[in-house]
């Protein structure tokens, strides 16, 4: 089956995809959506997106859930049956292919705990490949190692959750910092404070950061 765009202009960025969890509610992450240069569901998002006056570029996914029609359908309708990947999986896998990046993702959360973990999975699976940036209610969360250095604003809530066990991690600009140590798989890192606009985090592995919304 051929996944590729067929005209590339057709998309404008930014990118967003919305998955098939909680549909936002929060004006950061509504901004995305209503700011959007080009969305993308996630099968059932599609009817979520449809009932909230939005209308989506593309729709992916094995279509099990969604009510819209392909033949009435404008945009691009691409139906990948294969029950080994989620929706967001596949999703992902055609932005790859397509090399549409970066991608804000909404809707990863809040309804069912197993596909919120499996969606964090996901992105700390595809995060050396795209520019991925998830968006909820609550939080912007993005999946890095190395050195990455973060606007922030005074007091700003931050966690950091590691994907695998740490060697070393470094943090520059929070409230409790963490100097060349290592860091476990552990809640250890929940619940720190931004000191400033910026804040820095080297790290050896992966990790999960976590940022809150100004308001």
């Amino acid at each position: 089956m051929n996944i590729d765009l067929l005209d590339k202009q057709y998309f404008n960025k930014p990118f967003i995809i919305l998955a098939n969890g909680q549909y936002p509610s929060h004006p950061a992450a509504l901004n995305k959506l209503h700011t959007a240069g080009a969305i993308i569901c996630t099968d059932g998002s599609a009817n979520k997106l449809l009932e909230n006056g939005l209308t989506p570029n593309v729709i992916i996914g094995d279509m099990d859930s969604t009510t819209v029609d392909q033949n009435s359908f404008k945009g691009l309708y691409v139906k990948i049956i294969d029950q080994d990947n989620t929706d967001l999986d596949k999703a992902f896998e055609w932005c790859k292919l397509n090399n549409l990046s970066p991608l804000t993702v909404l809707g990863t959360s809040q309804l069912r705990e197993d596909h919120t973990i499996g969606n964090l999975i996901l992105l700390a699976n595809y995060s050396d490949e795209l520019d991925i940036n998830f968006v909820t209610d609550y939080f912007t969360i993005t999946c890095h190692h190395g050195k990455r250095s973060f606007t922030s604003f005074k007091q700003q809530l931050v966690s950091i959750v590691p994907v695998e066990d740490i060697q070393s991690i470094t943090t520059e600009g929070l409230e409790f910092p963490l100097i060349d140590e290592p860091f476990p798989l552990s809640s250890r890192g929940i619940s720190n404070r931004a000191t400033g606009h910026q804040f820095i985090i080297t790290s050896s592995g992966k990790i999960w950061v976590f940022r809150s919304h100004s308001d």
